[in-house]
């Protein structure tokens, strides 16, 4: 039986009204606590009432929540870090700097070795030396990728204790030993060039001689081509085409101008001596006749002078 609480309440101040109206009345002290205590009785009996159910609220019930799955903690392999390592390249002048981190797992279980991280990195760098020896130092970013993709594929030691592979792979050239591959490049760069500006100069000085100055005429029909049209000219440069011609042939130079076939006049040292000449042949002649007729006059030689030839020549030449 549950009490309400106005119900307790009603019976408390029906108590306290029934102590007042005792007092105020005169009854004796215990008639005023029987009254009470049965009237409280009657008032539970009467107010005695079964308790309403109460309807059974039903909660949802909560949502579940699938948790995900923990991401599972992998302990990586173990690890080795080389860098600046010099592997040799194709040429034999220039080396290789080679860094990475080393990978193993072990192969076999209970293994002795009390270091097989560097049997691991030993093995790696093995296999990286036989490749970068076949390598060209001028493609260096091709080689560090082709390198990268080799050595990142696991591959076993000479004794089988461990599988080794490569991350993080970086080859390059030192910084001194690239300056002088480009100064090299340079160098060469030029020497090509030198050779092929020769070439031509000396295609052109071939064509010049074996086919445009091989004859006065190959030389004449050249200008001509160059010069459509100018054939007046080409008439007036012909001897200079010829000298060309022969100059280029190593021939003696064959003067055919009016200027240069005209004869050169005599100097004076010349001229006296052919005269000279002359008087001699003059008086050999008329010593020659005298005997031819049988007849000699000595006094007729003594006294003749012979009258030279070129005496009005050489007047006209001292007279110029």
């Amino acid at each position: 039986m549950k009490l309400h609480r106005n119900s307790l309440l009603t019976a408390a101040a029906i108590v306290l009204v029934l102590y007042l109206v005792s007092l105020v009345v005169g009854l004796p002290g215990w008639s005023a606590v029987v009254l009470t205590v049965v009237l409280l009785v009657l008032l539970a009996v009467v107010w005695k009432q079964p308790d309403e159910p109460r309807p059974v609220v039903t909660k949802p019930a909560p949502p579940s929540v699938v948790l995900p799955d923990p991401d599972p903690v992998f302990t990586g392999p173990p690890s080795r870090t080389v860098s600046d390592v010099r592997l040799p390249s194709a040429s034999p002048d220039f080396q290789f700097s080679f860094s990475a981190v080393v990978q193993w797992s072990t192969v076999l279980s209970g293994s002795r070795h009390a270091d097989l991280g560097a049997v691991a990195v030993d093995a790696l760098l093995e296999r990286a030396r036989s490749l970068t020896a076949r390598q060209q130092v001028t493609e260096e970013s091709l080689n560090q990728h082709r390198l990268a993709a080799l050595l990142g594929e696991p591959a076993l030691d000479e004794k089988g204790l461990v599988r080794s592979w490569a991350t993080e792979v970086r080859l390059r050239l030192p910084d001194a030993d690239h300056k002088h591959l480009l100064h090299l490049a340079a160098l060469h760069r030029r020497e090509q060039t030198t050779l092929l500006e020769r070439r031509m100069e000396q295609d052109k000085r071939a064509y010049l001689k074996d086919d445009v100055f091989a004859t006065p005429g190959s030389a004449a029909v050249w200008w001509l081509v160059n010069h459509p049209g100018d054939v007046e000219t080409a008439l007036g440069l012909l001897d200079t085409l010829a000298e060309l011609s022969a100059a280029a042939n190593d021939l003696p130079i064959r003067r055919t101008s009016a200027e240069e076939i005209e004869r050169q006049r005599p100097t004076r040292a010349e001229l006296t001596f052919s005269a000279a000449v002359d008087d001699l042949k003059d008086i050999d002649s008329d010593a020659a006749e005298p005997q031819q007729n049988g007849v000699k006059s000595p006094t007729d030689e003594s006294n003749q002078r012979p009258v030279p030839r070129h005496a009005p020549y050489r007047e006209q030449f001292y007279s110029e």
